[in-house]
């Protein structure tokens, strides 16, 4: 099933003259634009458009390359930026957002519903269409306006730091639309996404193969990690993985004959339950 996107544009009814050409195609642009950033593999084309009042235009996910299957990226790119817009319209700033260019533009879009623009409206064809009002768009821009724009890249201890985290492999796919490997946290047990850096996605073959995964072998993971507000991990952004290797012991090569300083067994047990050892 092909993955879809329309948006309307509709002129304020107090000032029916106001919306001009420029603002409209602007309002769309900006909303292919919020699912592009970071990611310009899926390409939008169009497959509707009407000029009449209101303007609205459709575009479809298509791939550059026949053989390759884009909607299940195109997919993940609708959700990923319709879960943000809600939280934003609701007067949220989007925590997941966490490249600064998205919130730039997302400023542009809701500032034009106060200036011009009456409605726009998203339909993502998942749940019901994003309306975006007048009134939306105030609580939106003070929402996105809580923070500067580049805070997400600011470290603080409670939000993120650059650390490590131990655990197995679990599980090779995306998150958020970025390529990504999940690791069983071995001391919580949590499940928690490691994004792949684009140098780490250009030598992830020589750091893990698929038998590794399907066996969940260990592996430390370093990078920049990013908390949620409950202070649990939200995902790892990973700048390496290095698998922990078992090393095969000779159980020879356990034994101290010299443990026990020369007493014998009986004698060093009742030394040690005594407390009179050393």
């Amino acid at each position: 099933m092909a993955e879809r996107i329309t948006v309307t544009v509709s002129a304020s009814s107090a000032h029916i003259d106001v919306l001009t050409v420029k603002d409209a195609m602007r309002q769309v642009l900006d909303v292919f634009e919020l699912l592009e950033v970071g990611d310009p593999s899926v390409v939008w084309k169009l497959v509707h458009a009407s000029t009449n009042s209101p303007l609205e235009l459709q575009g479809e996910a298509v791939s550059l390359e026949p053989a390759v299957d884009v909607s299940v990226m195109a997919r993940a790119q609708k959700t990923f930026v319709a879960v943000g817009l809600r939280e934003i319209a609701q007067g949220k700033f989007p925590e997941s957002w966490d490249d600064p260019r998205r919130i730039t533009i997302a400023k542009r879009l809701f500032q034009r519903n106060l200036n011009g623009v009456g409605s726009t409206v998203i339909n993502f064809e998942m749940g019901e269409p994003i309306t975006v009002t007048p009134a939306i768009a105030t609580t939106a821009i003070r929402a996105l306006e809580k923070r500067p724009e580049d805070a997400m890249y600011v470290f603080a201890s409670a939000k993120q730091e650059i650390g490590s985290l131990e655990g197995t492999l679990s599980d090779l796919s995306t998150h958020w639309n970025h390529p990504a490997v999940r690791v069983i946290d071995a001391g919580t047990q949590e499940h928690v996404w490691c994004r792949l850096s684009k140098e780490l996605q250009s030598k992830f073959s020589d750091k893990a193969k698929f038998e590794d995964i399907w066996e969940h072998k260990r592996v430390v993971v370093r990078g920049r990690i990013r908390y949620d507000e409950d202070g649990k991990i939200a995902y790892i952004l990973a700048t390496d993985i290095e698998k922990i290797d078992p090393r095969a012991v000779d159980i020879q090569a356990l034994k101290d004959r010299e443990f026990t300083g020369g007493l014998s067994v009986v004698e060093y047990l009742d030394r040690f339950r005594e407390g009179t050892l050393g």
